[in-house]
């Protein structure tokens, strides 16, 4: 049956953890850590089928060997708590043979990764299993800081500095401005993950339609697909093997657990077909018979009702009236009467914070973009007279003075006349446009932000009633549920003999 796995973690040296050591056991080979002084030897690790470094097209040919590419990782990770390499590692199928496999792995790696410029190490394995199953799949590792076009290593993350509405810079304790840690990639992203999961499974889906294999994978989580059911952890060649000789693992005990209960939640699938329609049949049903279906004001009458004659104090009755009329007035204010417009109104306010806070962050990366312009093109007027001023020596002596005597000056220079061609590329300087634009933003971001935090509340607000609601609705359910029961004894035995 084909499998669908595919897992990301990090190497962390805060972990205790080396790129080294990981890359020795992907590839099975002896390689030496300089940065922990110590030689990791997997020579003897079976089931390594095949191993490579693919490079961008730019990247060093150096680096191409493993022990000389992780210690340069380690080498350049300064921090004794560094994340240091994405760990990868997916499932091939036993669907397919080695070289269909191998085929689709490396043109996987290729598309979703090499053309990332992203350096990737991977190596094929297929230990062997005492219940005989292949179990063919990928590791690989790749470095998180980016390789830049020049060979060099480049930055892992940028700083985006923050300023306030008036756009003067936002000071911590010790009196430097702060900033947002803002990564130089996408690789780390969610969004990314996704898009790797989901062409993981399209690539080998492909290969199974070409050679008309009914056979499918997919990347979606049970939630996603719309079943209710839990996921097994992965047990690995270890646990799989110790399961194998008959020795209990608290992961195979687990995973037993949940498939039994997986299989109780199949059963009620297929006798109620889905949640969902199961769902909408009853709320018809209790429209077209008038079954009992409690409103939003009940609902909410019970509840604080039952805290009102639970609280132990005057003050504690007194809040909960306080609550009480806030909640009516908030339902009120806002035109929500249902349950289903409670629900339909949650969704909506968490939306509305979602695309307002992503208006913000883009509002403010231009901000700082535009504040970063004006600083370069401060010190550009500094210092041009220094540069003009060295291109009226003509005699070399007095030249290499003048220009050793101001270097800072003349690199400043050149850095902030650089800086000023890039922000504005083929566009006309206009830095009186821009200053309006800069005072224009700030107001607007100002604005947002007040009325984010308004949102934000709303949300919030209607999110705490919708929760009591429900708990409220599953109260009144399960009394409900009693009351039938105790008016017709007789069906609940013929119901309790056909389980």
């Amino acid at each position: 049956m084909a499998l669908y796995h595919f897992n990301v973690t990090q190497v962390s040296r805060g972990k205790g953890q080396s790129s080294v050591a990981s890359a020795s056991y992907i590839s099975g080979e002896k390689l030496y850590d300089k940065y922990y002084g110590k030689t990791h030897d997997y020579t003897y690790k079976e089931g390594v089928l095949y191993s490579e470094v693919l490079l961008p097209a730019y990247a060093p040919e150096r680096l191409k060997d493993r022990e000389t590419l992780w210690n340069e990782v380690e080498e350049v990770e300064k921090h004794p708590k560094a994340q240091l390499c994405y760990s990868f590692n997916f499932a091939l199928q036993n669907e397919l043979s080695y070289e269909e496999n191998e085929e689709i792995a490396k043109r996987f790696i290729k598309e979703n990764f090499l053309s990332r410029g992203m350096i990737v190490d991977y190596a094929i394995h297929n230990p062997s299993r005492n219940d005989n199953v292949p179990n063919p799949h990928v590791h690989m590792l790749i470095p998180i800081r980016p390789l830049n076009k020049d060979g060099t290593w480049g930055q892992k993350q940028r700083r985006e500095y923050i300023f306030d509405e008036y756009n003067n810079p936002v000071l911590d304790d010790k009196g430097k401005q702060k900033f947002n840690a803002v990564p130089t990639t996408d690789w780390g992203s969610p969004e990314t993950l996704n898009e790797w999961r989901k062409n993981y499974a399209d690539i080998f889906n492909e290969a199974f339609e070409k050679k008309g294999l009914d056979c499918r994978i997919d990347h979606r989580s049970f939630a996603e697909l719309g079943l209710d059911i839990l996921p097994t952890i992965h047990e690995g060649p270890h646990v799989r093997a110790m399961e194998a000789k008959g020795i209990r693992t608290e992961i195979g005990d687990h995973n037993r657990q949940i498939k039994q209960l997986n299989k109780l939640l199949i059963k009620l699938a297929d006798k109620f077909c889905n949640v969902f329609d199961w769902l909408s049949a009853f709320l018809k049903e209790c429209k077209e018979k008038k079954v009992y279906a409690p409103g939003l004001d009940r609902l909410l009458n019970d509840y604080y009702d039952k805290r009102y004659h639970n609280a132990w104090s005057k003050k504690a009755k007194i809040a909960n009236i306080k609550e009480r009329s806030n909640v009516i007035l908030f339902l009120e204010q806002h035109h929500i009467s249902s349950f289903e417009e409670l629900e339909a109104f949650v969704k909506d306010s968490y939306a509305k914070v979602n695309a307002l806070e992503k208006d913000i962050k883009a509002k403010s990366s231009r901000i700082n973009d535009i504040n970063e312009a004006f600083r370069y093109l401060e010190m550009y007027q500094k210092t041009l007279p220094v540069y003009e001023e060295l291109n009226k020596k003509f005699f070399k002596p007095s030249k290499d003075k003048f220009k050793a005597e101001h270097s800072k000056e003349i690199n400043q220079y050149h850095l902030s006349k650089r800086k000023i061609a890039e922000f504005w590329g083929d566009a006309e300087h206009d830095w009186k446009g821009l200053r309006e634009e800069q005072k224009l933003l700030s107001t607007e971001l100002y604005t947002m932000k007040l009325t984010c935090k308004d949102l934000e509340a709303i949300a919030s607000k209607a999110y705490k009633i919708r929760c009591i609601t429900e708990a409220s609705l599953e109260e009144v359910q399960v009394k409900e549920q009693q009351k039938v029961q105790e008016r017709t004894p007789g069906k609940k035995r013929s119901h309790d003999m056909e389980r």
